[in-house]
């Protein structure tokens, strides 16, 4: 029984390490975002990664920044080369091209899902860590990037 418990424990542990809102301040390789909103309209941006957070500043709809990491569901981002402050992480947006693989969770217990055929992949972001990024679509439901393999794949 003690064993079984133990063993029970060790999955919720891995289970709960999937999700990149949880822990403290996630890091993650800087990558460009896009702000899904239609020209015109903002999105603010708070001093800490909540609601109830003071207004920094706002960015416009399809203003491209750069995402440093994730906590609680929202993304540390740098607008330029100066660290600016935090947004909603689902209000932002990443392209991925054909060749991108899909994984089940970051690191190595992933299981590759698919990879990406046809043209570029447009994605919400929910979070990231370390070279992953976790986005969600209407096609692959919630899955993780590696952006390594994403670079890669851009720069060909």
């Amino acid at each position: 029984m003690i064993g079984t418990v133990a063993v029970l424990a060790g999955f919720a542990v891995v289970e709960r390490s999937v999700d990149a809102s949880t822990g403290r301040d996630a890091s993650c390789t800087p990558t460009d975002a896009h702000v899904l909103l239609p020209r015109g309209e903002t999105v603010p941006v708070r001093a800490e990664p909540t609601l109830d957070s003071p207004a920094i500043g706002t960015l416009q709809g399809h203003a491209v920044v750069s995402v440093l990491g994730g906590q609680g569901g929202w993304a540390r981002i740098a607008v330029g080369a100066e660290p600016y402050g935090w947004v909603q992480a689902d209000r932002l947006g990443i392209d991925a091209r054909s060749g991108s693989a899909l994984y089940s969770r970051p690191g190595p217990l992933g299981q590759n899902l698919a990879t990406l055929d046809g043209d570029t992949a447009r994605f919400r972001l929910l979070g990231c860590r370390g070279t992953r990024l976790q986005v969600i679509d209407a096609r692959n439901g919630v899955v993780w990037i590696d952006q390594r393999r994403r670079q890669e794949i851009q720069t060909k």
